[in-house]
């Protein structure tokens, strides 16, 4: 017989020990098996969680979205109620700077408070608005050159469009590590970089 065998061997009978130890165990703690109206409870448990609860659970997506109907393109939401009131009292104190008013808001792009306008081209970017992330990118680009946050958006927005020159340009400004991951982001719509 080979160790393999031997060790197999024992383990196999440690498991049939630990069985009849837990068997005789069990018997001797005094537990009895369920009864059948415990068992009629708890299997009627879960429907009457579900009823009971339906109505607490938020919806799902499937349920809200079964009746809608699309009209149109979306548009995407309003500028932040934070812009929006930024914007109402620099115009209240003569302060408001030219083209600050937009349709539909203030224009996060010449709001005095650059790190909400960079969240906005974020946002923007992860809702798929690749377009106008892009734009508000480069608008504050031209108040901050060279912020990396924005450089970002602006190369991976231009890759999704196709837009191969655009994102040339700008990723030439990154920092190496930024580089290295817009190389292997854009590769997947088609977009390579020349060093």
């Amino acid at each position: 017989m080979s160790a393999r065998t031997v060790v197999l061997g024992a383990l196999a009978a440690l498991v049939a020990i630990g069985g009849v130890y837990l068997l005789i165990e069990v018997r001797s703690s005094g537990a009895s098996a369920p009864s059948e109206k415990a068992i009629a409870e708890a299997s009627g448990r879960p429907e009457r969680a579900d009823s009971a609860g339906s109505s607490e659970r938020p919806p799902r997506i499937e349920d809200v979205n079964a009746g809608a109907k699309v009209r149109g393109p979306i548009k995407p939401p309003q500028t932040p109620d934070l812009d929006r009131r930024l914007a109402e009292k620099l115009a209240a104190d003569g302060q408001a700077p030219k083209g600050a008013e937009v349709e539909g808001g203030t224009d996060p792009a010449v709001n005095p408070d650059l790190d909400a306008a960079m969240l906005e081209a974020n946002k923007l970017y992860d809702r798929h608005n690749y377009e106008e992330a892009r734009t508000l990118a480069l608008k504050l680009l031209e108040r901050q050159p060279g912020t990396v946050r924005m450089l970002r958006v602006v190369v991976s927005s231009s890759c999704i469009l196709g837009d191969g020159e655009t994102a040339q340009k700008y990723w030439a400004s990154l920092p190496d590590f930024d580089r290295t991951q817009m190389v292997t982001r854009c590769e997947r719509f088609g977009v390579t970089f020349t060093p």
